[in-house]
C-alpha cells in the first residue's frame, strides 16, 4: 500500500504506542485499557515490527518526532 508510519497502526496499537511513549509501563497500560499484560506486549511488538523499531528508546524518539508526545 505504500503507507508508512503511524498510519499503518490500528487504533489500539496507536493508543498503546502513545501510552508507552508517555512513559507508562506495559502493566500500567494493561490496567488503564482493561486488557491483559500479554495483549499490551503483543500490541507493542506489532507497533515495533510495523515501524521497524527495535528498542523502547527508539519508540519514544519516534513518537516525539511524530509529535505524539510533548517533551
Amino acid at each position: 500500500t505504500g503507507a508508512s508510519g503511524v498510519s499503518v497502526l490500528t487504533a489500539r496499537e496507536r493508543e498503546v504506542f502513545q501510552l508507552l511513549a508517555e512513559g507508562l509501563s506495559s502493566r500500567s497500560i494493561a490496567l488503564k485499557l482493561g486488557v491483559s499484560l500479554k495483549t499490551v506486549e503483543a500490541h507493542r511488538r506489532h507497533v515495533m515490527e510495523k515501524l521497524g523499531i527495535t528498542t523502547i528508546s527508539e519508540l519514544v524518539k519516534y513518537a516525539i518526532r511524530e509529535g505524539m508526545v510533548s517533551v
